[in-house]
């Protein structure tokens, strides 16, 4: 994994040990009277992400505190994954256990795809106003915009993950 998991503009300082991706197809089974049951094909699940991980340092459980604040904001984000194109999800869960050295915290997460936002439904615009806990690397997202492009557009914004809220950034 070369790139850092992020989501609604945070950035995991360390991706997580394991991370398993589930998807499953929607199955209906009826039966028929006097017939044999019909089972067919009725969809897509959203997709479940699971990880576990650490993290260390004499600051972790401020880290800890960091991550647990965005897992309690509400509504979606997109979820950006190491190697797979991004969507939006929500934080489902994070759990934690301490380690007996104070250095060492190690959680679970799980994200779940929010598979009703239609990302086909935004039309970029010329300019957008950036929301609580979006970067550019969300705007990138979610109006199909190259992340190098937006820099382009807007070279005042020194780091494509800080920006501030109510920020007005060019799209195209």
């Amino acid at each position: 994994m070369n790139s850092l998991i992020r989501f609604k503009g945070y950035e995991f300082e360390h991706n997580p040990e394991t991370l398993r991706i589930t998807t499953q197809k929607n199955i209906s089974q009826q039966n028929v009277i006097g017939a044999k049951s019909v089972v067919s094909e009725i969809g897509d699940n959203s997709r479940t992400i699971i990880g576990e991980g650490k993290i260390h340092g004499e600051n972790c459980i401020y880290k800890y505190i960091k991550l647990f604040k965005l897992k309690e904001q509400s509504g979606s984000g997109v979820l950006s994954l190491p190697g797979i194109k991004p969507f939006y999800a929500f934080f489902q869960s994070l759990e934690f256990s301490a380690d007996p050295t104070p250095e060492l915290i190690t959680y679970k997460f799980v994200f779940r795809e929010n598979s009703s936002k239609n990302r086909n439904s935004l039309v970029p615009e010329k300019y957008y106003t950036v929301q609580n806990g979006e970067d550019l690397w969300d705007i990138s997202y979610k109006f199909n915009v190259p992340i190098e492009t937006l820099t382009e557009l807007n070279p005042d914004i020194k780091r494509a993950n800080e920006i501030e809220e109510g920020r007005v950034v060019k799209i195209c």
